[in-house]
């Protein structure tokens, strides 16, 4: 009966947030805006000057075609910033110009990052990716977790549920409303330490921030650390990140997020995402994303064997790799195209490895090319529906820099 009771709760919840969604408040999109939208661009390398502005020509245009309130990006090769851009308002209301060092949530981004302090910890013996977690976190709220491995947790084969097969109902309703506010990455294990495994580890692949979460809660304990001061020492510190935060640490540089609509935009409700800094609730600006992309080829920074192990699709028991090609925080295959972009094939299949975010009013973006030492970054203060019709920008503002870097790549014909 309590079951019951508590899945109803949740059920009526689910309708209230959409039913939320649906209320008045929507404003028109280009009412009372200049015709003109705010834009900045940045240009750290003059010899991609000609690229940069291809590039920014294509933001704008994205932008604005795609009714996005703000957009951003950030573009690095070879270990340098080479570009960044921005287009649109930080607050509609308010008209605040977005800027290159404008602040978004980068919702499941997060877990790219998460692998970064991971790696870091792995290079320096704090942690192994292969030995039960039960060894360095001793006070697991669960007993079917005690041998699983960071690897499986951070490859997504560790048999966690995802959001929707919580069976721990307070929470799910906690997850779903995003109310609650956590101190510490143990407490937030509390909202799925009673749900079962779905399967035997290592024998299947189910994506869930859950297991990042957890793994975040292992690192804390090996470290001996509280996670958010872990990444900020190891990660944001090193490389000069001053805008990687939890999402809901106020920041003057944070942009407003809203929902949109056939040309209406109306402001997100309040969200805290404490409950999953690790796998979906950290913030950053493109820029930083880029920097931090780029750091993963810095030998000093993240030594090569431990990059390729975090970069490697994993593996089941079986000897198959898993179905998304997921390695450790990452996603990584080859496709002969960018991402999203189909109707523009490229001359060549090209690995790159990425992982992109959804939140409250926002998506991320980070991708890696690590033949060319390419990387590229995005984000935007709302959400689309398909997914493409937000990371497809990205292709617009790669290919100027691909022409210049590789233009063996493109399937262009020279201008006459």
């Amino acid at each position: 009966m309590k079951k019951r009771l508590i899945t109803t709760v949740v059920v009526l919840l689910a309708g209230a947030v959409v039913a939320w969604d649906q209320l008045s408040g929507w404003t028109d999109l280009s009412a009372g805006l200049p015709a003109e939208k705010p834009a900045q661009s940045k240009v750290y390398q003059a010899e991609f000057e000609v690229s940069a502005a291809q590039a920014m020509a294509a933001l704008k245009q994205s932008q604005q075609q795609g009714q996005f309130p703000a957009l951003t990006a950030a573009v690095a090769w070879r270990g340098q910033l080479l570009w960044a851009g921005a287009a649109g308002y930080a607050d509609l209301e308010s008209q605040k110009p977005v800027s290159i060092e404008s602040q978004f949530r980068i919702g499941s981004t997060s877990k790219a990052v998460t692998a970064t302090a991971l790696a870091r910890a792995m290079a320096a013996g704090v942690i192994e990716l292969d030995a039960p977690i039960s060894r360095y976190k001793t006070d697991l709220p669960n007993s079917q977790w005690q041998d699983l491995t960071v690897r499986q947790l951070m490859s997504h084969t560790a048999g966690l549920p995802g959001y929707k097969e919580n069976t721990d109902w307070i929470g799910a309703v906690q997850t779903l409303v995003k109310q609650a506010e956590f101190h510490d990455v143990h407490d937030a294990l509390s909202l799925f330490d009673e749900s079962k495994l779905l399967y035997p580890a290592g024998t299947n692949f189910h994506y869930s921030s859950f297991d990042v979460n957890l793994a975040s809660a292992v690192l804390q304990s090996a470290a001996k650390t509280p996670f958010l001061q872990y990444l900020d020492a190891q990660v944001s510190q090193p490389l000069g990140l001053s805008s990687l935060a939890a999402a809901e640490l106020p920041s003057p540089h944070q942009v407003s997020f809203y929902l949109t609509r056939d040309g209406y935009a109306k402001k997100h409700r309040e969200v805290n995402l404490s409950q999953k800094w690790a796998g979906g609730g950290l913030a950053a600006s493109s820029v930083d994303l880029a920097v931090l992309g780029s750091a993963w080829f810095n030998p000093d920074f993240i030594p090569a064997a431990v990059q390729q192990q975090f970069w490697t699709p994993q593996k089941l028991i079986n000897g198959e790799v898993n179905e998304q090609s997921y390695a450790l925080g990452w996603r990584n295959f080859s496709q002969k195209h960018l991402f999203c972009d189909k109707e523009n094939p490229l001359s060549r299949s090209v690995s790159f490895v990425h992982h992109g975010g959804v939140s409250s009013g926002a998506q991320s973006w980070l991708v890696i090319y690590p033949e060319l030492q390419l990387v590229v970054a995005m984000n935007t203060n709302t959400v689309k529906e398909n997914y493409c019709d937000f990371a497809k920008q990205a292709a617009l503002i790669t290919r100027p820099f691909l022409q210049q870097i590789a233009p063996e790549w493109l399937n262009e014909t020279p201008a006459l």
